[in-house]
């Protein structure tokens, strides 16, 4: 039980706040950069083979495609809640 509160306080609240503070200290692009540089990193020790044939065009296609589904998940989650927003303040008035 402890355990499992521990995992939920980093990544719910220590993680999040602390990559928002580092990015406003060097800059969001830098994060950015930074971000796949490590995911290049932990694939490239994580592969059998990392870098012969496809192995870095390969990783990076799949960052990219994660970060593109991410991004349409959280697109998708701000529309519905304009949605809701809308129609729960048509309801006020």
């Amino acid at each position: 039980m402890t355990r499992s509160l521990l995992w939920l306080l980093l990544f719910g609240f220590l993680i999040p706040f602390g990559l928002y503070r580092l990015s406003h200290l060097i800059g969001v692009w830098l994060l950015i950069i930074l971000a796949v540089a490590i995911g290049l990193g932990y694939g490239a020790l994580k592969a059998d083979n990392p870098w012969n044939g496809g192995g870095l065009v390969g990783n990076l296609t799949l960052m990219a495609g994660s970060a593109l589904v991410l991004l349409a998940y959280v697109g998708l989650a701000v529309g519905a809640a304009n949605l809701v927003a809308r129609a729960t303040s048509s309801f006020r008035a």
